[in-house]
């Protein structure tokens, strides 16, 4: 038995178990007892989660620079923590010989190389940091967390991979993990539940074996035939591993690799494949569905916004007239058009941002709603960004002719003779029905890499997520990238969440449709955080009143 149990250790776990143990201090009054909190997590890796920890590669980077992954003061603290490693990167970019520290696993030496003078002269900001040295940063700050909350919070971590999740006869939690034959192999009671899973699986792509068309099996079959399902499974080093092999077995001449999509994931395989590539003189055929995406460029010299048709809105907004999700969403997806027809994209879409999270003081609660559950999502669709090492690789490739794009969308992959039939329809809006076989086309790869993006809540293949639906526990959110939640964050009776399954909710003023970066989660884990604490104080208050003897 444990008071609160927080399942999921990666960026959303490990600042919501932060931010309880700073609420605990806080409370340290009103505690009969020290608090014995649990933190399980499936992945060997605590504090980590994906992205930070080791399924993702060494030579894998933040999705943003510095200055807009991280709000102050934790920027600050961060950059302080770089600072005391700064030394030991100028001294391995000095000799080439990789220090004896966990820095050698966070990062590669050409990422020290390409950024020298940047490290030298304490230019953190701007940079794409290798992102395994933020999950050792997180590993720290708990670590020193916990020592200094010793008097009231007693914390554990434990493995385990969560398939069930229901409530107690004392309307408390239990959590279990079965095995193959339907035996639980690990089960935990707890008084609350902070869920903090992250996003579900990734998208599958549908691909068909052999003469007998029938899907792959696991994993490592899908590997040995040349899919790459999962970049980080079991992790992006085993895969890049796996796949060179792979081409290296092959003539040169049929050394293609069709990589889908052209979301986050995508992106880190062009950064994570470049040796592979030169290694091998791959080629890297990117099928998106119009083509290049127009986030996937560097700004241009001297660029500037325009933004004729958002000023409009705003300013009626501003005069009082109701401003309409509907028409942001309009609005935003036009402006954009104009920026790609004049080239100013990237000016473009950091005022586009900053006007839609502005926007939500101009709605009522209806349009809010809209934001959370439907239009919020196209507009993210619409503005990525993206930026750094990832694209300076990318404009090499193409230069070299080593890179190129097919517009197009997948339809399949089948696996024949050794090699991989990709069916690809044409682009939406070209002439043609793209559905019709009779207008899509086929082509063979040695490798086929899915950067198509994650499972919605609904159609997930997780097996937690599936049980809590279908037990009737949690309730998908409208957008079906999140669950229902109440105004405490709550799914249920005390089992709250963090993190991307916020997704959907709106709580005031605010409205929440992707709550993937860290600077949500932080925004987020002090409130969530605060209610779970007050809630588990009251639920040992009335235990305490209800155990006192009647005189």
């Amino acid at each position: 038995m444990t008071d609160i149990a927080i399942l999921g250790s990666g960026a959303s776990g490990t600042h919501g178990l932060l931010e309880i143990l700073s609420s605990l201090s806080a409370e340290r009054t009103a505690l009969l007892a020290p608090v014995r909190i649990t933190v399980i997590d499936r992945d060997e890796q605590f504090h980590s989660g994906l992205p930070y920890g080791h399924r993702s590669g060494r030579s894998s980077l933040l999705i943003s620079d510095l200055e807009h992954f991280l709000p102050d003061p934790e920027r600050s603290d961060f950059i302080n923590w770089l600072e005391e490693r700064r030394e030991a990167m100028l001294l391995w970019a000095a000799d080439g010989r990789a220090p004896d520290s966990p820095l050698s696993e966070a990062m590669e030496l050409d990422w020290i190389l390409r950024h020298e003078q940047d490290i030298r002269e304490s230019r953190w900001e701007h940079l794409y940091l290798p992102r395994r040295l933020y999950g050792q940063h997180l590993a720290g700050l708990v670590s020193e967390a916990v020592k200094e909350a010793h008097d009231v919070a007693e914390v554990e971590f434990a493995h385990g991979d969560i398939d069930e999740i229901t409530h107690t006869v004392e309307d408390g939690v239990l959590l279990r993990e079965h095995d193959d034959a339907g035996r639980a192999r690990f089960e935990l009671r707890a008084r609350s539940l902070l869920l903090a899973i992250g996003s579900p699986p990734v998208k599958e792509l549908t691909v068909i074996g052999g003469e007998r068309g029938t899907a792959t099996g696991g994993t490592e079959e899908e590997l040995n035939s040349g899919i790459i399902g999962d970049l980080h499974a079991p992790n992006l080093e085993h895969v890049i591993e796996r796949t060179w092999a792979r081409l290296e077995s092959l003539p040169m001449d049929q050394r293609d690799i069709l990589l889908v999509g052209g979301n986050a994931d995508a992106l880190e395989f062009v950064l994570a494949s470049q040796r592979l590539r030169r290694s091998t003189a791959a080629r890297l055929h990117i099928l998106c569905s119009q083509g290049r995406p127009h986030y996937w460029h560097h700004d241009r010299p001297g660029e500037s916004a325009s933004t004729p048709l958002l000023d409009r809105l705003f300013a009626a907004a501003e005069a009082g007239e109701p401003l309409r999700a509907s028409e942001l969403s309009r609005t935003v997806k036009a402006e954009l058009a104009a920026a790609i027809r004049k080239g100013n994209v990237n000016s473009t879409i950091a005022v586009l941002i900053g006007a839609v999270g502005s926007s939500l003081a101009y709605m009522d609660d209806y349009e809010r709603c809209s934001m959370a559950t439907e239009h919020g999502l196209i507009i993210n669709d619409l503005l990525r960004r993206a930026g750094g090492d990832s694209l300076d690789l990318l404009v090499e490739g193409i230069d070299d002719s080593t890179i190129d794009f097919v517009p197009g969308r997948f339809r399949e992959v089948r696996i024949s003779a050794g090699r991989l039939v990709a069916t690809v329809d044409p682009p939406t809006g070209s002439s043609g029905a793209a559905e019709s076989s009779s207008t899509s086309t086929d082509r063979d790869y040695a490798v086929v890499v899915n950067g198509t993006g994650f499972e919605r809540v609904t159609e997930t293949r997780s097996a937690l997520l599936r049980q809590m639906l279908g037990s009737g526990i949690a309730r998908a959110s409208a957008s079906r990238t999140g669950l229902v939640l109440d105004s405490s964050f709550r799914a249920a009776s005390g089992i709250f969440v963090l993190g991307p399954l916020v997704a959907g909710h709106t709580q005031g003023a605010a409205a929440y449709w992707h709550i993937e970066s860290v600077i949500r989660i932080l925004s987020l884990a002090p409130q969530v955080a605060e209610k779970l604490v007050v809630d588990l104080l009251d639920r040992q208050t009335m235990e305490a009143r209800v155990q006192i003897p009647a005189l």
